[in-house]
């Protein structure tokens, strides 16, 4: 079994009342388990430096774009043989 530990949060009262309609209807067994699945989602969720990396990627794309033009069919050709993509 889980190990499981007791604790005491606020939340606004819209919060609670929207958790407590959606035990009623089934979709959760308790108040407990919502808020558990709730923050598990959440922890595996991408955060902000995930998005921030995922900008800095964007970037560097579109200014290679902008000085290099997009990749010629050889070069895709290229890729796809190096990471085994295809099987030329």
């Amino acid at each position: 079994m889980t190990k499981v530990a007791k604790i005491t949060i606020s939340l606004p009262e819209e919060q609670v009342e929207r958790v407590r309609e959606a035990v009623a209807r089934s979709e959760a067994t308790s108040v407990s388990s919502y808020v558990s699945a709730a923050i598990a989602e959440a922890l595996v969720r991408p955060g902000p430096e995930t998005e921030k990396d995922e900008n800095a990627l964007a970037e560097l794309v579109a200014e290679l774009l902008a000085e290099h033009g997009e990749p010629s069919a050889e070069a895709y050709a290229w890729a796809d043989k190096v990471l085994s993509l295809s099987e030329d």
